[in-house]
């Protein structure tokens, strides 16, 4: 079992707010396959947004996020919101612009759990699924 994170940030503030649950890995991925690691970066006064995936460590990853979403935003305001190893990370939005982002074992529930983060802003939809290996 691996731990599960999801964060949402509100457009007009900084809160966050994480929430821990447990998410099993997929069959297919084992001790003999490397690790892949993904991640989401985003920008709370632009809103751009930065994503890596298919990386070997954490900080690969979010390295990548980070400086894919300040060539877009350019106000070094941008902050990981969400990192995965070997599995899938989504982000939902407001039409304000709030975010929350998560990760889970395939696509789908890492949808779920973003938008479970969101909707606590308002109405949400999933802006971006990606998975690590990809």
């Amino acid at each position: 079992m691996a731990n599960f994170w999801r964060t949402s940030v509100p457009r007009l503030g900084w809160g966050i707010a994480l929430t821990a649950g447990l998410v099993t890995l997929p069959a297919h991925v084992t001790q003999a396959q490397a690790d892949t690691f993904g991640a989401i970066a985003w920008s709370q006064r632009t809103g751009a947004q930065g994503y890596a995936w298919n990386y070997r460590t954490r900080l690969g990853a979010e390295n990548r996020a980070l400086q894919e979403c300040e060539a877009q935003s350019g106000t070094g305001d941008c902050r990981i919101m969400v990192w995965f190893r070997n599995a899938c990370g989504s982000i939902a939005q407001t039409r304000d612009g709030s975010v929350g982002t998560a990760w889970g074992s395939d696509p789908a529930l890492a949808e779920k759990y973003a938008l479970q983060s969101c909707r606590q802003y308002g109405a949400c939809r999933i802006t971006r699924t990606f998975c690590s290996n990809e």
